[in-house]
């Protein structure tokens, strides 16, 4: 699989009274634990892992680690962090640390649309755009001149014939969590689901 997985774990947590949301545990692991073990399941031809020195001492990972000094200046600085490391050539597969419901069936729904020159995303029903979100190579100069806190939002923008949304088969897989609410919603339905 000619493709780098980045997993993007480097936000401050704003909204959650100041606790680091990807440490907080989700079925007896930290939140960025699940997403790091089901990207270690698949065959990337490199995984890297975008974070902040506080999460980068407490997960296990084989994953390459690169800390971002700056994530004050927002999701692009930590987009760039990773499209510069990853080799030129490959797609760049772009995780959030904080869909710890993220599945196998829905990233092989992403990669079943994949054309190797488009965006491709999941979609809620009513055509959300949601993440992990692939990109083709061909974007990789786009990405690298990311500014702010959109991240790939602004490249969709750019170039919305190249845009693939994706129905995937279990929406909740596309959770995250930014509220301490959301993060108990999450705890609810991992405890029902095991």
């Amino acid at each position: 699989m000619n493709i780098t997985a980045i997993i993007l774990a480097a936000g401050q947590s704003r909204r959650m009274d100041g606790t680091q949301k990807l440490l907080l545990p989700i079925g007896g692991r930290p939140m960025l634990q699940h997403t790091l073990d089901l990207v270690a399941s698949l065959p990337f031809s490199r995984t890297i892992l975008v974070t902040v020195p506080e999460v980068a001492q407490q997960i296990q990972t084989t994953a390459e680690i690169l800390i971002n000094s700056a994530p004050e200046a927002g999701q692009s600085s930590s987009v760039r962090l990773g499209v510069q490391a990853a080799p030129p050539d490959t797609g760049l597969f772009f995780l959030p640390g904080d869909q710890s419901l993220l599945d196998m069936a829905t990233i092989q729904a992403i990669f079943s649309a994949d054309n190797g020159t488009s965006i491709v995303y999941p979609i809620t029903t009513d055509g959300t755009p949601k993440s992990p979100v692939l990109f083709a190579p061909r974007f990789r100069e786009a990405l690298l001149a990311l500014q702010g806190d959109e991240g790939g939002r602004q490249i969709r923008q750019q170039y919305p014939t190249a845009c693939r949304g994706v129905q995937v088969p279990n929406e909740q897989a596309l959770w995250d969590v930014d509220t301490p609410t959301e993060y108990e919603e999450i705890l609810t339905h991992w405890e029902g689901h095991p």
